[in-house]
């Protein structure tokens, strides 16, 4: 009976195993994300990439290479600030790899509106999103403050109150600080 027991309990142990659903491992995201901008023409800062995940949100993003060359003087006709990957479906942005296409109408010094559009690898623009831009310098310092244009990423939930309940809004928080003079900061939340 006791052996009986056991091989029960091991077969479904085995079942309950087997059927766990796969989850990529940060590494994986990052490797996927390395891959898809090379393949779509997109040199990175590799050494720039950040991840974050959560039930809700897998994120993994870095900025591009050259970036830190282009003056704040560029943000009216836009500029490649960013590659991504985004898989948030709450968020109705469909799971993907994007470019971050930066634009700010009225560049100036001090704190400013643009957008930023995601840009899916055969070009098409999926959203657009408002983004506040923190401009210190509308000319490319010389030299450099830092080498290399810093991405971060922050997961957090905001509260939300719906018919008189509270719940937590997932919020994911893009900045991208860069030494040519400009921090980009966007907010996707749902």
């Amino acid at each position: 009976m006791k052996k009986q027991f056991l091989k029960v309990f091991a077969f479904i142990a085995a079942v309950l195993f087997v059927a766990q659903p796969a989850v990529a491992s940060e590494c994986d995201t990052r490797e996927a994300l390395f891959k898809a901008a090379a393949e779509s023409g997109v040199k990175l800062n590799l050494e720039q990439t950040v991840t974050a995940s959560s039930d809700s949100i897998t994120f993994a993003g870095s900025s591009i290479a050259g970036f830190e060359q282009i003056p704040a003087t560029r943000l009216p006709r836009g500029v490649d600030a960013g590659f991504i990957y985004l898989n948030a479906p709450e968020s109705g942005i469909p799971a993907d790899f994007y470019r971050l296409h930066t634009q700010a109408p009225a560049p100036q010094k001090g704190i400013h509106e643009g957008t930023v559009s995601l840009v899916s690898r055969s070009g098409k623009v999926v959203a657009q999103l408002p983004a506040t831009l923190e401009t210190w310098s509308m000319e490319v310092p010389r030299p450099l403050p830092y080498e290399r244009t810093l991405m971060e990423a922050q997961l957090h939930n905001e509260p939300a109150s719906s018919e008189g309940v509270m719940a937590a809004k997932p919020r994911l928080t893009i900045i991208i600080r860069c030494p040519n003079g400009t921090t980009i900061i966007i907010r996707i939340g749902w």
